[in-house]
């Protein structure tokens, strides 16, 4: 091997161990991978910049803004609504029309804002027929996933892949390519979730219905006792049976920074100490009605003042991606800049090791906070957090939602007919356009949509995609697969890409994994004198149907901490599912996509 074969793989390696591990941002490794292809050699800067201009680049921002206008307008939210209306007061009804309504949506709109529109429908919908969040969530969730692999634009994956092949001299692919198979898939995921993966679905509750009287006990808070407080001098072991009555458990003492058991009998509440304590919203709420308790400063504001009916508990989502990923509760300063109040945390596993305030906020993190409603509008337009409660009832231009579904139509009619001088880049670019001049969002709000972060993450990652093939280090790894899967066949060697690809997206991200194995996909097809298109479309779909993991794909994520899952819950129901996709694709893409030309 040659040293930049070496170098590219060696960097590969490592940018996967950090994708996982979680150590940097990953739009920091991508961009980070670039810089060290350039220094090294490997990459010119005009071939590492050029990623920043790429065409599926674009093509994925102006699809955010669109996006975007028809989520501010209140379309995608209407056309929900009106669907899901027959389905209330029947949990297979409603998973059903559920299901079917978010990956019709997901088909033509990126399926990440989709979730988030969806989220407070299901959540109501759960609620309304006495559900548990947790059997609707991963179902919309997954659903989403396999709508958006019905055509070009309805995941950035399948925008990134199609507008990469002209690169490797082949031709973007029509709008409905992938549709075929997608639509076999769907079925086949609503048919499951409908019967096997409902039995093996959780029946836990959420953290929204959890202020009704749910049973999910992982909210962590501090307390501290108020000036004047009847309880400075009692035995902390009296507030621990106090707060078992209460729904509270008392999990440790912080105290001058050491912290102690609070079962201990010897051990007295003085002024300045910490009680760390868990429970459900509803019981934390009521402790804002304990004499002489209050939610730690360091957490709730000092100056916040709770007004009884006039205020209202909402809960926060730490989104991908997010600007708080990584900062400390503390340090959000969520009262200064939106008028609330944090009154507690909830994480999956978290162990108690240090102040609540000093934790360091991961992606599906909950913060459950105390706000005026009028607070919540501010939250509601923030890109750090979704808002699971409150002001997601609020449309802002549902006067312009017939604006944003003409330019949404027009860009899938026009697609449809594969015009020369119109491609899936241009068209976006003009559908952004339009959204803006015709009302449906303002400039300022196109610029929000652009997700910098994802955007960044994909140069990056084009940059290693470039690296490995003019490297030859995707020939090499291609080489090694074909003489492998010899005795496999071409059907063997198409799945086993599936395969690689698919685990890939389950470590990392979807748009990584197939920027990174698209080039070697091409290079197997060449070396084994097979047709490219049956191995594209296995990245396509092998690099988006990740259902096996909360971290694989951004929408899993998005329901994680919402549905009270755990981790092991996307393993159990998710797992078969990807395994039922990776059969149908091996065996239904060489059906659909011949593999060797005619």
């Amino acid at each position: 091997m040659t040293f930049e074969i070496v170098f590219v793989l060696v960097l590969l390696a490592a940018a996967l161990v950090l994708f996982v591990k979680e150590y940097f941002p990953p739009d920091g490794v991508a961009i980070g991978c670039a810089v060290a292809l350039v220094v090294a050699g490997i990459l010119t800067p005009k071939e590492a910049f050029n990623a920043f201009g790429n065409e599926a680049l674009i093509t994925v921002a102006a699809l955010f803004v669109v996006a975007a206008g028809l989520i501010r307008t209140g379309a995608v939210d209407f056309l929900g609504r009106k669907i899901l209306t027959f389905a209330k007061g029947s949990h297979t009804k409603t998973l059903i029309a559920l299901m079917l309504t978010a990956a019709a949506c997901s088909a033509f709109i990126n399926n990440t804002p989709i979730v988030v529109v969806f989220l407070p429908i299901a959540l109501t919908l759960a609620a309304g027929t006495g559900t548990p969040a947790s059997k609707l969530l991963m179902p919309l969730s997954f659903a989403t996933i396999a709508g958006g692999m019905c055509t070009i634009i309805g995941t950035s994956t399948n925008v990134l892949v199609s507008a990469a092949l002209p690169k490797f001299e082949m031709e973007a692919l029509p709008l409905f390519a992938p549709l075929p198979l997608a639509l076999i898939g769907l079925a086949m995921t609503v048919v499951y979730m409908a019967t096997i993966g409902r039995r093996l679905l959780p029946a836990r509750t959420g953290v929204v219905t959890a202020t009704s009287g749910g049973a999910i006990v992982d909210y962590v808070t501090e307390l501290e006792a108020t000036p004047d407080s009847p309880l400075l001098g009692l035995p902390i072991a009296d507030l621990v049976r106090v707060g078992k009555e209460r729904g509270l458990t008392l999990v440790q003492v912080i105290r001058d920074e050491y912290i102690y058991d609070p079962s201990a009998q010897d051990l007295k509440f003085e002024a300045g100490d910490v009680l760390v304590a868990q429970g459900d919203a509803a019981a934390l709420h009521g402790l804002l009605r304990v004499d002489g308790l209050t939610i730690a400063s360091e957490l709730a504001h000092p100056e916040f003042k709770v007004r009884g009916k006039e205020v209202t508990l909402a809960e926060l989502l730490i989104r991908p991606p997010s600007t708080a990923i990584g900062e400390r509760v503390r340090d959000l300063n969520l009262y200064a800049r939106h008028g609330v109040a944090v009154i507690a945390v909830q994480r999956h596993g978290l162990h108690i090791r240090e102040k609540v305030a000093d934790l360091r906020l991961k992606v599906g993190d909950i913060l459950l906070v105390m706000a005026e409603p009028s607070a919540l509008t501010g939250l509601h337009q923030a890109r750090n957090f979704l808002l699971i409660e409150g002001a997601h009832e609020q449309v802002k231009l549902p006067h312009k939602a017939g604006i944003a579904i003409a330019i949404a139509l027009g860009i899938i009619a026009v697609a449809a007919l594969e015009v020369p001088q119109l491609p899936i880049s241009i068209l976006s670019v003009i559908g952004a356009m339009a959204m803006v001049t015709f009302g449906g969002l303002s400039t300022r709000d196109a610029y929000r949509a652009l997700d910098l972060p994802v955007l960044v993450l994909i140069a990056g990652t084009i940059c290693l995609g470039v690296a490995m093939e003019k490297s030859g280090a995707a020939a090499w790894i291609a080489g090694g697969l074909v003489d492998a899967a010899a005795p496999l066949g071409g059907i063997g060697l198409l799945s086993i890409i599936y395969l690689i690809t698919n685990v890939l997206t389950a470590l990392i991200s979807n748009n990584g994994s197939a920027l990174l194995m698209l080039p070697i996909a091409i290079a197997t097809a060449d070396a084994g004198g097979m047709s490219r298109v049956p191995f594209v479309l296995a990245i396509m779909f092998a690099a988006s149907i990740d259902y096996s993991t909360p971290i694989g794909y951004q929408v899993n994520t998005i329901i994680y901490g919402p549905g009270g899952y755990r981790f092991s819950d996307f393993v159990k129901v998710g797992g078969p599912l990807n395994l039922l996709w990776w059969i149908l694709a091996s065996v239904m893409i060489p059906v659909f996509w011949p593999l060797y030309p005619a």
